[in-house]
């Protein structure tokens, strides 16, 4: 005869980007096994893989990851991870102290963890007559980027819907890689500046939190965004 298996308990959350409603569970031993190795490794592309593969397990695979919008993939996992170990989490920094090299320990509350910002315009004008239109990045478009400043072009000409001038509107998923690269390559500076403002203004995870350094005693403050800062 085998061991009982217990049955886990199931919450619901609604997603901030898409509106909709998602069924989860915790996450189990050895899950957490999963994410811990991912950690460890310090590989970016580790975490990410082990993190979507966890989320798809906890929703009962109803949820497919790679289409979620970041934001909603982030604020999923914070949610699974409150009901999994707890509601607070550990940071450790470094302290703000001149020529101190202490270390802050923060608490961070989970639950007061909120998400900052509003919808914004996803129509940018780079000049008096073309425009560009820019979806919030989804996690396929990031999966497989490190953070490059390469990277950072490229999710932008993954986000892109469509580029349009006073004549025509042109779509970008009708147009080639090498189209939409010359594109993103031709724009200055302050262009690119716009369309990356747009990145910059979307809705995020976003907590601020003080903690007393263990040398100087000095109070160190911290705001923490994104998936890597709760993980």
């Amino acid at each position: 005869m085998g061991l009982p298996i217990q049955s886990t308990p199931t919450y619901t959350c609604v997603l901030p980007a898409s509106g909709e409603e998602i069924k989860y569970r915790p996450f189990l031993v050895k899950e957490q096994k999963v994410l811990t190795i991912a950690r460890e490794s310090e590989s970016q592309k580790q975490i990410f893989e082990a993190v979507k593969s966890l989320l798809e397990s906890v929703t009962f695979n109803k949820v497919t990851v790679d289409k979620l919008a970041v934001i909603d993939m982030e604020y999923l996992f914070l949610k699974v991870r409150t009901v999994s170990v707890g509601e607070t989490s550990k940071v450790s920094t470094q302290c703000d102290g001149d020529d101190c090299d202490g270390r802050v320990e923060l608490l961070v509350n989970l639950e007061e963890i909120d998400v900052i910002g509003t919808e914004v315009d996803p129509k940018i004008m780079i000049n008096d007559e073309v425009g560009v239109i820019l979806s919030p990045p989804n996690v396929a478009n990031i999966g497989n980027l490190e953070g490059t400043d390469d990277d950072a072009l490229e999710i932008i000409q993954r986000s892109i819907v469509s580029v349009f001038d006073q004549e025509s509107s042109y779509e970008a998923s009708e147009m080639s890689n090498k189209d939409m690269k010359e594109f993103i390559e031709s724009l200055t500076f302050k262009q690119l500046e716009l369309l990356t403002n747009y990145f910059e203004e979307l809705p995020k995870l976003s907590h601020t939190v003080e903690g007393t350094c263990n040398k100087c005693s000095e109070v160190t403050s911290r705001t923490l965004e994104g998936l890597n800062s709760f993980f």
